[in-house]
């Protein structure tokens, strides 16, 4: 029987944001209530559902280190910097609580739920993930996505990572190669090209005789020389790819050994 690898943050997170309720008095005044046998009613319909979907019971959940985690050692001005003034949901710590109370549950130093469900799910072929997260279509592995398991392979993974060190996620402090989006950045990978940059000579106009730099697709050998060259084209430098990368880049298996965090390069997976 498979496992389904639950995140925890997000299952107990959406539990409690349904059910705070804005109470107002005397038409001015407002008090944000929660009721954690609301949340928690919520939380074991939720996972009925999931455990109905992947066909097992067999449940691990995994949760971030509530302390810091490695990447906002590794980048302390930069990842997540915007959500420091965001709060829990009310009754957030009891149900997690309870939750560890009442079934397996996996939380280790430095590590967030993400890279624990990305790390574990390599480690062992046949566990589903079940998480909210776009970050973990770049793990290799069964998801449960809406109402289907689905399986991503470790070529459409990598893919995603690339594209997402392209595009970058503003919501976790990253802000990827200026003008470029997913759609872009997946067009570019999926069909292995790269820019050059060229001199072109202007020959009407004003500036007839001046050169000015162009850029032009060409073959790509690896996926870093197309990041790469997307990060040059949009005046930024090699560099900032990299540290886009590692903040993108959700654990696998062969980067976590020994409770050691393996920073990713360029050549770990070229």
């Amino acid at each position: 029987m498979s496992r389904l690898l639950i995140d925890g943050d997000m299952i107990v997170y959406r539990s409690c944001v349904a059910v705070e309720k804005d109470t107002r008095f005397e038409d001015r005044y407002h008090i944000l209530m929660s009721d954690e046998e609301d949340a928690w009613y919520v939380f074991e319909n939720t996972l009925a559902d999931l455990t109905d979907l992947a066909y097992t019971d067999d449940v691990l959940f995994c949760f971030s280190d509530p302390n810091t985690t490695f990447r906002k050692q590794w980048f302390p001005e930069l990842y997540k910097d915007n959500r420091k003034a965001m709060r829990k949901p009310l009754a957030y710590w009891d149900v997690k609580k309870r939750i560890e109370e009442s079934f397996p549950t996996d939380e280790r130093p430095l590590l967030e739920a993400d890279d624990l469900l990305g790390i574990l799910a390599t480690s062992n072929p046949g566990d589903i993930i079940w998480s909210l997260d776009k970050d973990l279509k770049q793990i290799p592995a069964l998801h449960l996505f809406d109402d289907e398991i689905v399986e991503i392979s470790e070529e459409e993974g990598d893919l995603f990572f690339y594209a997402q060190t392209i595009a970058g996620d503003v919501t976790d402090g990253y802000k990827g190669a200026e003008g470029f989006g997913m759609t872009s950045a997946e067009r570019l990978l999926r069909n292995k090209l790269k820019y050059a940059s060229y001199e072109h000579e202007l020959t009407r106009g004003p500036r007839k005789g001046q050169t000015e730099i162009r850029w032009k697709e060409v073959d790509a050998e690896t996926p870093w020389e197309t990041v790469t060259s997307v990060f040059e084209k949009a005046g930024q430098t090699e560099q900032d790819a990299l540290m886009n990368a590692q903040m993108a880049k959700i654990l696998r298996a062969n980067d976590y050994v020994n409770g050691e965090i393996k920073r990713w390069t360029p050549t770990s997976t070229q």
